[in-house]
């Protein structure tokens, strides 16, 4: 079960372990990825040349999923602690997360290669040190996606199934796109996560990140669109004056009975919101909602769902 307590922490280490153009990008980036997937590397510099892999470790649950969809799951000989997809991740040594990851594991295991995402200073220097060779990919925004499973694609000698993964992810967004269309926007408060008992500190999406284009995606208003930063913290106060009409709680990997019925007391007290008078209060488990990969296209589903039910009664 999730503990909301810690949940700062347990949201930064799936943040980092993780445009509405987004067919344009697509297509776009299918035919710029070989110029421009290792110029966009910040770390080509300390790669070594590049020769067979067979040994690879993933730091983090976005990039073990895209190598794993690659076919390249039998290569992997180890992943993060977050990494829980596909079922066969589970099986594979785990070598901690982004804070702690463990320099003893990783060196035992012996990798021709390490994966991570964005900027991972650490375990960098370890792969200086050891030799090691080292690949980055910028996974932020949805146009990062196809960029970040194109350069793995290349590196990993998949390239053609890169392509087909890559047109997999398009036609998934096309789909929830298609299914909405002509309907109304519906403004979106969406949360990740908040003590029980306390509506002080609610984190939020802000513009920029992969969560906020899914929103528009799944044909809401994100509120918070103007916000200042990624993931910014506001107040009871301004999410009041916003007035969103959908309200979804991120949970990641579940939440007791318990706790349930306090989240939703908490919300009770805001009957002001028009969510909370409509009983339009969402809380959401799936683990793969904060992990900017290949299953995207769920988290699209899932919040079209519930911003236009209507689209989806059969």
């Amino acid at each position: 079960m999730l503990d909301l307590r810690n949940k700062p922490i347990f949201l930064v280490l799936i943040l980092a372990g993780l445009g509405l153009i987004v067919s344009f990008s697509f297509w776009l980036l299918e035919e710029s990825h070989t110029k421009s997937s290792q110029a966009s590397n910040p770390y080509e510099k300390m790669l070594a040349p590049r020769r067979k892999v067979s040994r690879i470790i993933c730091v983090a649950p976005s990039v073990t999923e895209i190598v794993f969809a690659l076919g390249c799951g039998k290569e992997v000989i180890g992943v993060s602690d977050f990494s829980t997809y596909p079922p066969q991740a589970k099986e594979k040594v785990r070598i901690g997360g982004m804070f702690n990851p463990n320099r003893e594991r990783i060196i035992a295991l012996q990798p021709d290669l390490v994966i991570i995402q964005g900027q991972h200073d650490s375990v960098a220097k370890l792969c200086r040190k050891e030799g090691i060779r080292l690949l980055s990919v910028e996974i932020d925004t949805l146009k990062d996606i196809p960029e970040a499973i194109f350069s793995l694609g290349q590196e990993l000698n998949a390239e053609s199934q890169a392509a087909k993964l890559v047109k997999e992810v398009k036609d998934g967004l096309d789909a929830v796109k298609a299914k909405i269309q002509g309907l109304p926007t519906r403004k979106v408060f969406l949360t990740l996560a908040h003590t029980p008992g306390d509506l002080t500190g609610l984190m939020t999406t802000g513009p920029g990140t992969f969560l906020h284009e899914l929103i528009e995606i799944a044909g809401g208003e994100n509120i918070f669109a103007d916000a200042s930063g990624a993931y910014p913290q506001i107040s009871k106060e301004s999410l009041i004056k916003r007035q969103p009409e959908v309200l979804i709680e991120v949970l990641p990997g579940g939440v007791s009975d318990r706790k349930l019925r306090l989240l939703r007391k908490d919300w009770g007290r805001l009957s002001m919101l028009p969510a909370v008078r409509r009983g339009n209060i969402h809380f959401l488990t799936d683990d793969f909602l904060l992990i900017p990969s290949i299953r995207i296209t769920q988290t699209a589903r899932r919040f079209a769902e519930i911003i236009h039910p209507e689209a989806f009664d059969e």
